[in-house]
């Protein structure tokens, strides 16, 4: 049978068996992402916006201030407050001042508390590096269209 204007050959009804397969396997890995770090955060008494944001302070290669916060985890600015005040009382982060902006705090991770949970989801972000180094550039490309299409009415 010849390629289909995507590049895919077979039946519509090959393509549909196809699709649902993919849908199942697509919502099996992002319930098992969140899964994961459900069960790390309540592991250490988080929650799971509060696992995001030590992941961000930590990925973050700039200082962090708590409007950028704010807007990674898609909370209020009272609520990233009451986050921000939570994780400090708990040693995981502490506002520094901001050596950019003397008016301004940022937001620091505390490595001794906050790196025994990091610790713990690199388990996570390791299986994700093995399985993306065994794809291709091709495959990368394929990938990042696909997940870049699929947040696009997100943005």
């Amino acid at each position: 049978m010849p390629p289909t204007s995507d590049g895919r050959t077979g039946s519509a009804q090959d393509a549909e068996h196809g699709y649902a397969a993919f849908s199942r396997m697509f919502k099996r890995v992002v319930q098992e992402a969140l899964n994961f770090d459900r069960d790390l955060a309540s592991e250490y008494g988080l929650a799971l916006t509060d696992l995001m944001c030590l992941i961000f302070l930590e990925a973050s290669t700039e200082p962090v201030s708590a409007k950028m916060l704010a807007e990674h985890v898609t909370l209020s600015t009272g609520a990233t407050t009451a986050l921000i005040d939570r994780l400090e009382r708990e040693g995981f982060i502490e506002r520094r001042p901001n050596p950019n902006d003397r008016r301004g705090v940022i937001i620091a991770l505390v490595p001794e508390r906050a790196g025994r949970v990091l610790d713990d989801q690199r388990a996570l972000s390791l299986r994700l590096r093995a399985a993306y180094d065994e794809l291709s550039v091709q495959d990368v490309d394929g990938m990042m269209r696909f997940m870049h299409r699929l947040l696009e009415g997100n943005e």
